[in-house]
């Protein structure tokens, strides 16, 4: 498999890095969701919704791109569908929409903001995922750019596709319905913190700001780990709830 050619999701504009440490990691995840899916095939589930979610950095994209590569190589048709299509605001204002909820009230506000309703369109998502479950042959699939107006619809031919694969980091949320096998791809806050300092591109850590988003989402991605099927370390080992949770106490 040539791994600089495999496609991302349908994120308008996203590009997959694909490096040599995450193939490995990406290809045992495979074998555990191939096997998920043959078990769903043999009691009638034709329709398999995959889902990884995971903080910033820690390779969603990724994984996703390249378990959906070699799911089509097998012969098994596979989708991914971008969250980050899915927020109600264009990143430029819900950017602007958190700083004001911080600066009217405060930490505690901001939180409560983070990953709710009012700033994704859960509804949307849960639409879709029914309707491929139902086996809807076109389904309407969102596409958000960056730009006021860079928002569109694209009505997507699902009659070939038996896996859905949901790459977010709200995806393992409990307002989302209808995954199957939630993944969650984990990283501590300090392999976070490193792994957004190696790809600054201007040698600038993030500000002040942008860190503490970043702390508030690791820690209800934390919260919700319980509801994962498969929890999966920076360095690819598979973590019981127990390990994971002894892994990220300072968190929980």
């Amino acid at each position: 498999m040539d791994y600089q050619k495999i496609r991302g999701g349908d994120l308008p504009g996203e590009k997959i890095s694909v490096t040599e440490g995450i193939i490995p990691i990406a290809d045992r995840i495979y074998t555990v969701v191939k096997d998920y899916i043959a078990g769903r095939r043999e009691v009638g589930q034709a329709k398999t919704v995959i889902a990884f979610c995971g903080g910033s950095g820690v390779g969603k994209s990724t994984v996703a791109a390249i378990v959906r590569a070699r799911l089509n190589e097998d012969g098994i048709g596979a989708y991914t569908m971008s969250g980050d299509n899915y927020p109600h605001r264009i990143p430029a204002f819900n950017d602007a929409k958190r700083e004001r909820v911080y600066a009217e009230g405060g930490k505690e506000a901001l939180d409560r903001y983070l990953g709710s309703d009012d700033e994704q369109d859960f509804d949307t998502v849960n639409v879709i995922l029914k309707a491929f479950h139902r086996g809807d042959r076109l389904i309407p699939m969102k596409r958000m750019g960056r730009k006021p107006g860079e928002v569109s619809y694209e009505k997507v031919d699902f009659s070939d596709i038996d896996v859905l694969i949901l790459e977010w980091t709200h995806a393992n949320s409990d307002d989302i319905r209808g995954v199957d096998f939630p993944v969650l791809l984990n990283s501590t806050p300090q392999e976070t913190l490193e792994f957004r300092r190696a790809r600054a591109r201007d040698g600038h850590v993030d500000s002040p700001f942008v860190s503490m988003v970043l702390g508030l989402e690791q820690k209800k991605l934390a919260a919700q780990a319980h509801r994962a099927k498969l929890i999966v370390s920076r360095q690819g080992e598979f973590l019981t709830h127990e390990e994971f949770q002894s892994l990220m106490r300072d968190l929980l």
